[in-house]
């Protein structure tokens, strides 16, 4: 996770004004620990097995979570209480893609353990 929100920052600050590229950073930490939030189910098991959908108060949490992210970065009056501007689509989208890997990651090492 620190890999990927340093990395999207480093390659961002060339790209964008800082305010931006940090903002682009922090929303992508953010949905790592989203993410994060389903390989902590379960230590050994597939984080999408047919049970991904049973916690009802846990998707409430990530939807929220990710209502106030929306809100932090998008929604003037929080951008200036949080310092953030907003986003685009595609940097969503990059936010999104480089968090998704740390499911995706842990997924791999899980089938290995199954496997082995």
């Amino acid at each position: 996770m620190v890999v990927g929100t340093l990395g999207v920052l480093h390659w961002q600050l060339g790209e964008l004004p800082r305010g931006q590229a940090l903002t682009l950073a922090f929303t992508t930490f953010v949905l790592f620990q989203l993410f994060n939030a389903f390989n902590a189910r379960s230590g050994t098991g597939s984080a999408l097995s047919r049970y991904l959908f049973t916690n009802v108060r846990l998707w409430g949490a990530l939807a929220t979570v990710l209502v106030l992210q929306v809100i932090a970065v998008q929604w003037p009056p929080a951008q200036a209480v949080f310092g953030t501007t907003g986003l685009g689509a595609g940097q969503w989208g990059l936010a999104a893609a480089v968090a998704a890997s740390v499911l995706v990651l842990e997924e791999l090492r899980k089938r290995g353990w199954r496997s082995s």
